[in-house]
């Protein structure tokens, strides 16, 4: 069996976990009404899941760390097919959440090991694009997988979608089981390392960033179903149509932040991602304060998402190249704890979005992730002040030039 054959079943269960991750969003009117919670209730499904693999990954990733990766990655992906179909059968709210936290587990473990795994199975020169296949698996959940998940849970129901993510993870975990060999991968960094890493000058303050960012992105993209609904009548076939533009924006925004990392200041670049970013995440809150409804708030919307797919998801990529430029030496470690910090960010945007949502209705949810979002504007202005302000001889390391490569 071919190399590239085992990298698509790691990429099929990373693809089952990004759209179990997102397709919620499309999904909580629906949850709502059959577990007879709140809209602003049901969004902290996602909450939930956020802040368990936010704290589950570091931890995990120690206590698993002896273990060899086979077994693991099938171990973790089982668990999570299973948790998708407990998702589809159970009609308990505080059940769903323990649910939700166990899937959650599973997929904190699985991921990482994925990326390991592909790293240690790929021929000689091609570990990148070995990781760039893996990886694809979250990109094309988030394009294809959200907006497919939503139209299935519009057409047969909610409880659909989760058993078809669930036979994904089935059909990835017998894939492996069958396919992939017994591999041996360095063991992942520990809670000390980890923590070590904030020596670094600059890792601290770009880690913190990340949280604002993706706080501010998700106090809207948690509850964007009933946004979409409320502002321009956006539901059923039509929200997978709108949440497809989003994610084709999005992928989109991925590589072009990618190119761009490579040519230009990351520094300038992330406050330019956050800013534009920012007036995207208002304007639900000035559609709303204006009263902008029907066929007007539909088009405007579209707009918007593909906007927000643009600016919002042109910035993972641009600040883990930033991190690694600040850390080198330990590029692992720093982006596993970036991961942290955006799952972090996920729980504490449903929070908000939850609070907003719950308190003052759909127009208070765009403008309190606006506000959030320009804090992560200014924070990426003061990093920026402060690396012009350093000598000469760090700061040219960065220059806002096409011919800087950074090496990659």
């Amino acid at each position: 069996m071919s190399t590239r054959a085992r990298l698509l079943l790691l990429a099929l269960g990373l693809f089952a976990i990004g759209t179990d991750g997102y397709v919620i969003t499309g999904l909580l009117p629906q949850i709502g009404h059959d577990l007879r919670v709140t809209d602003s209730a049901a969004g902290l499904l996602v909450t939930v899941f956020a802040l368990a693999y936010a704290i589950g990954a570091p931890v995990l990733g120690v206590l698993t760390s002896h273990l060899p990766r086979k077994p693991l990655l099938i171990t973790g992906l089982a668990v999570f097919a299973v948790m998708n179909f407990a998702m589809a059968a159970v009609d308990s709210y505080p059940l769903m959440m323990i649910v939700r936290v166990l899937a959650a587990l599973a997929a904190a473990v699985f991921t990482p090991a994925s990326s390991a795994t592909a790293a240690a199975i790929a021929e000689d020169g091609k570990r990148g694009q070995a990781l760039a296949t893996v990886s694809a698996g979250i990109s094309l959940a988030t394009a294809l997988g959200v907006p497919i998940g939503a139209l299935v849970g519009g057409a047969f129901g909610w409880r659909v979608t989760f058993i078809a993510v669930a036979v994904l993870g089935v059909a990835a975990t017998v894939g492996l089981l069958v396919l992939l060999p017994s591999v041996r991968t360095p063991p992942p960094a520990g809670l000390r390392a980890r923590i070590s890493v904030a020596r670094y000058r600059g890792v601290p303050a770009a880690l913190g960033l990340t949280t604002l960012w993706i706080t501010g992105a998700f106090t809207v993209l948690t509850y964007i179903g009933v946004v979409l609904d409320g502002l321009g009548g956006v539901h059923g076939p039509a929200l997978s149509l709108w949440l497809l533009i989003f994610g084709v924006a999005a992928v989109a925004g991925n590589a072009v932040g990618g190119r761009a990392a490579d040519r230009y200041n990351t520094t300038k670049l992330v406050v330019i991602s956050t800013a534009g970013l920012t007036a995207v995440l208002a304007g639900f809150g000035l559609l709303g304060s204006l009263g902008v409804n029907g066929a007007t708030g539909a088009v405007a919307t579209a707009v918007m998402l593909a906007l927000w797919g643009v600016f919002g998801w042109s910035f993972l990529p641009i600040q883990q190249h930033r991190l690694v430029e600040l850390a080198p030496n330990d590029a692992g470690v720093v982006l596993s704890l970036s991961a942290s910090a955006t799952y972090i960010g996920i729980s504490l945007g449903g929070l908000l979005g939850s609070i907003a949502l719950g308190t003052s209705g759909i127009t208070a949810v765009g403008w309190t992730a606006g506000g959030v979002e320009s804090l992560a504007v200014l924070a990426a202005a003061a990093i920026a002040l402060s690396r012009l302000r350093e000598p000469t001889g760090i700061a040219k390391e960065e220059s806002w030039s096409p011919s800087r490569t950074s090496g990659h």
